[in-house]
């Protein structure tokens, strides 16, 4: 059974009690950050801080967002938290993801699962050849980053994020035809804004997203909120499956039930919390 992906929640390499926080909170998962997150003097202190914790028993195992490919952290990164995950399958977050920089870290040959953050116009322009799948050597996904996105590209934020339309789309048919698990939307900045989190994250379910990465605690309930099917959609599913089950029934509210219309009626019970 694939596990919850809803929520993805950034702690700072260089503060270890927040990743610990983070490890207890009830993000779905947890990405204990080495890059944007921890200043140039602090890389190994925060790299050593990481293997120690690492060495400890934890609720569940951590995702390691190791410094860009491109930098001389990023290879100590990986070799140094591979022996520190100790029998646990480490899991790896890559920055400025590109068809050529995935397989130069994949040549490292360190094991584990991967997140691939595409945030250049290459790295989107490289999804674009999608009979050629990205070679992860194991389980990976997709992620989008948008700050770094638009700062290549020279783009500004707009009300409706139409700059991200394109990447967002590219990053959802590749992974559908990859057979890869649904990319994970970019971080929301405006922490205080419960509302716009939720309305953010709702349209990244509608658009295909599996989830979304998030910088505080105080954002996961709003997108689990988002990631759970409304009233409205619970009924018309419920109603969608009973006219299924009556042959003689073949519309609901003035739409045709056929196959891909059961499926997606399907797909939204399956959605709703167990009590």
């Amino acid at each position: 059974m694939m596990e919850p992906s809803r929520t993805w929640l950034f702690a700072p390499g260089d503060h270890p009690e927040r990743c610990l926080k983070a490890v207890n909170s009830q993000a779905d998962q947890v990405i204990w950050d080495l890059e944007d997150g921890v200043d140039a003097s602090k890389k190994k202190e925060a790299r050593k801080s990481l293997a120690d914790l690492l060495a400890k028993p934890l609720p569940r195992i951590p995702w390691i967002r190791i410094n860009c490919p491109a930098t001389p952290w990023a290879r100590d990164d990986m070799e140094i938290l591979a022996r520190a995950h100790a029998h646990k399958m480490p899991r790896w977050v890559i920055s400025k993801s590109t068809r050529k920089s995935v397989r130069e870290v994949l040549q490292w040959g360190f094991p584990g699962q991967w997140l691939f953050i595409v945030e250049t116009a290459q790295g989107v322009a490289d999804l674009l050849d999608m009979n050629r799948p990205w070679d992860a050597g194991g389980s990976a996904r997709l992620a989008l980053g948008a700050l770094d996105y638009r700062n290549d590209i020279g783009a500004f934020p707009t009300e409706e994020e139409a700059e991200l339309a394109v990447p967002r789309t590219l990053l959802v048919l590749a992974s559908r035809l990859w057979d890869w698990p649904p990319p994970i939307d970019a971080v929301y900045p405006f922490i205080d804004d419960v509302e716009g989190m939720e309305y953010r994250a709702r349209r990244a379910r509608q658009g295909g997203m599996g989830g979304v990465m998030i910088i505080h605690p105080r954002q996961i309930p709003a997108v689990h909120q988002a990631y759970e099917p409304s009233s409205d959609e619970i009924a018309w599913a419920q109603q969608v499956m009973a006219a299924a089950a009556n042959s003689g029934a073949i519309r609901v509210e003035g739409m045709m039930v056929d196959r891909p219309v059961v499926e997606r009626a399907r797909r939204i019970l399956a959605a709703v919390p167990r009590q």
